[in-house]
């Protein structure tokens, strides 16, 4: 029978996103022309409903109408159109998301809200460069150019959803198992935009 480890386990406390593994050290390095950083704290809700329960997702968030395909409302937090049925609740405070899952408890009337932060990262892309990062990182046909787009989209083979929070200002938010494969192809595009914009 095996006898217990006598060493007893330090307490352990939770380092930020930025700090685990490598992924603070594969961001580009910032520059004036461009910055890259991981929004944190974050906090992510997927709001859903049944057809026809948006308005109960509107008065929940103590709004007129949410937004459409293509478009987000709001600042901190966000609501970004995922599809018909489905919109993401994004911001940086407890506060709000926590009042959001208390008014739409899951399994309790057409719509409900699931706290995705733990499964979620995002990406802040900042400076004159933008644009010519994103031509590199994402398809001609995606409508991120002007303030208050966002829409789903693909960046290297990966499902992220792009919002243009200002003209100088974009978040990516994607998987965080993606988070370390999202960074070399944030790194490696920068050093090419970078290239072409100096030659």
């Amino acid at each position: 029978m095996a006898s217990p480890d006598p060493l007893q386990a330090p307490t352990l406390a939770a380092l930020p996103r930025a700090q685990i593994g490598t992924l603070g050290s594969l961001l580009p390095k910032p520059s004036p022309s461009l910055r890259v950083s991981i929004v944190e704290p974050l906090r992510v809700l997927s709001l859903r409903c049944l057809p026809g329960g948006a308005p109960a997702i509107a008065a929940a968030l103590g709004v007129a109408e949410i937004p459409g395909p293509g478009r987000f409302h709001g600042e901190d937090p966000l609501l970004q159109w995922r599809s018909p049925n489905e919109w993401l609740h994004i911001g940086t405070r407890d506060e709000p998301a926590d009042a959001v899952l208390r008014a739409l408890p899951i399994g309790m009337g057409h719509a409900q809200a699931t706290d995705l932060s733990a499964g979620t990262i995002v990406f802040e892309l900042q400076g004159p460069s933008l644009d010519a990062l994103l031509q590199r990182l994402l398809d001609a046909t995606v409508q991120v150019g002007q303030p208050g787009q966002g829409t789903r989209t693909r960046l290297a083979d990966i499902a992220v959803v792009a919002m243009r929070l200002s003209e100088q200002r974009l978040w990516l938010l994607a998987d965080r198992a993606n988070d370390h494969y999202l960074a070399h192809w944030l790194a490696y595009a920068n050093v090419s935009a970078s290239a072409s914009t100096s030659s």
